[in-house]
């Protein structure tokens, strides 16, 4: 069940998360907040009802700052890229001490930079966002899997294995980006309206 979520969640925001702001609000709050919930140890059915409240209480954001959607559209996704940066720093320690509070702090400052990235550069920083995004969930349902072979797109347990990750997931995220654009790499992709 995490894995296929998150394989949906991670297509949805890396193909066509620039398709509907709304949309990516929704699958981007569902994917951060799964993301730091299942890093965080909690148990399945927990971490499907934060992802719940996640996307919901994203929503609900974005609706009521609509003025401010691309800010809310842009903290979503870079808490969804902070999450998998953190998961990428944190790798191979296998402390978990006090990984949680570096979590609180990590994860919201480069959700913030994400924020104000998208509301300077909106569309442009969006797809690339997004693309990002997406990418970082799809590797992580692909960790979730349990093969032997994609356990370090979850949490690498080696240099060697966030290097991998690390390139994986900018290749995915550029793939992602030229399929929102329309397939090429100096097009932008279809404007995105904040009703969008």
């Amino acid at each position: 069940m995490d894995a296929a979520a998150l394989l949906v969640l991670g297509a949805v925001l890396c193909f066509f998360g620039t398709r509907s702001l709304r949309i990516a609000v929704l699958v981007g709050g569902a994917g951060a907040a799964w993301l730091l919930a299942d890093a965080l140890g909690a148990s399945n059915t927990t971490t499907l009802l934060v992802a719940v409240a996640g996307a919901l209480g994203a929503f609900v954001i974005s609706l009521l700052v609509s003025s401010f959607v691309f800010f809310v559209g842009g903290l979503v996704v870079g808490a969804v890229v902070g999450s998998k940066l953190y998961v990428l720093a944190d790798s191979g320690t296998g402390d978990g001490e006090g990984g949680w509070l570096l979590a609180l702090v990590f994860v919201p400052a480069v959700a913030l930079v994400c924020g104000f990235l998208a509301s300077r550069f909106r569309k442009r920083f969006l797809s690339w966002g997004t693309a990002l995004a997406g990418a970082a969930l799809i590797l992580s349902g692909l960790g979730e899997l349990g093969s032997d072979t994609t356990d370090d797109f979850w949490r690498p347990e080696s240099g060697t294995g966030a290097v991998v990750l690390t390139v994986l997931w900018l290749g995915l995220a550029l793939v992602g980006h030229r399929v929102q654009a329309g397939g090429g790499f100096g097009r932008q992709p279809k404007p995105v309206t904040p009703s969008g």
